[in-house]
């Protein structure tokens, strides 16, 4: 839930390397990205295994949230089969 809480509340923009003029990216800044997760080398960029670390543990935290909802749902529609 941690890992989820910081995700929302990071900024999603589009932005420009600086030694790419007119090439837009969308994601979070290095900056934002550090500041929220303390992890990599430095704030000038996102290493891709802490990315895909970062968004991985999401999709785990939110399975988490959703299987008690999925297993409840499927009680229900039992329950209303058998009505």
């Amino acid at each position: 839930d941690d890992v989820l809480r910081k995700l929302a509340a990071m900024p999603i923009d589009r932005w420009s390397y600086k030694t790419e003029p007119g090439v837009r990216h969308v994601g979070p800044t290095a900056q934002d990205f550090r500041a929220a997760f303390g992890l990599g080398v430095d704030d000038t960029s996102i290493g891709h295994i802490d990315l895909s670390g970062i968004g991985l543990r999401a999709i785990q935290a939110l399975e988490a949230r959703t299987r008690p909802l999925a297993d409840e749902l499927a009680e229900l529609r039992a329950e209303v089969a058998e009505l």
